[in-house]
């Protein structure tokens, strides 16, 4: 019986969704129980980048403990080049088309189509950059906090998140 890359996703999805790493405010709580159903995520805009939502599912991004996040880029939306300094940062696509490359500087041929289902990795340090086109995308982050964002510099000016 041959399963469908939509199905799988939608399953996979659906467990995330579910049962999410049991970790509260950055503390290792292996007996911590956490269900959430997709309609339960409370969505909070990011006040530097316009239209791009993110949710914490389970532990604090602000620790240095592993947690759990979705992000949800807007159609059309261009996220600038920029890097985390996290040990680990790896991501898989849910829904939709994310156009995503590395370096330092946008450049939109190198970009690759990572549909859902795919995943990439963030190595510490290393700038990245990505864009939508006309449609919704939302990624799950799974990582090792503390998190924070620096973006590239642009005319001597360096911005922190």
């Amino acid at each position: 019986m041959r399963i469908s890359t939509r199905k799988m996703v939608l399953v996979g999805t659906l467990l995330l969704s579910v049962v999410a790493w049991p970790f509260e405010k950055g503390q290792s709580d292996f007996t911590a129980v956490i269900q959430l159903l997709p309609d339960e995520l409370k969505w909070n805009s990011n006040p530097n980048l316009h239209g791009l939502q993110t949710v914490t599912l389970a532990g604090n991004p602000s620790a240095p403990a592993p947690y759990a996040e979705r992000i949800k880029l807007p159609a059309n939306f261009r996220l600038p080049p920029h890097s985390h300094p996290n040990e680990a940062r790896m991501v898989t696509v849910l829904l939709g088309t994310l156009y995503y490359a590395y370096g330092d500087k946008f450049d939109e041929s190198k970009l690759k189509a990572l549909p859902p289902g795919s995943f990439f990795t963030e190595p510490k340090d290393m700038p990245h950059y990505a864009m939508t086109k006309d449609e919704v995308v939302i990624l799950q982050l799974n990582a090792i906090g503390p998190a924070s964002t620096k973006y590239v510099e642009t005319e001597g000016e360096s911005k922190q998140k």
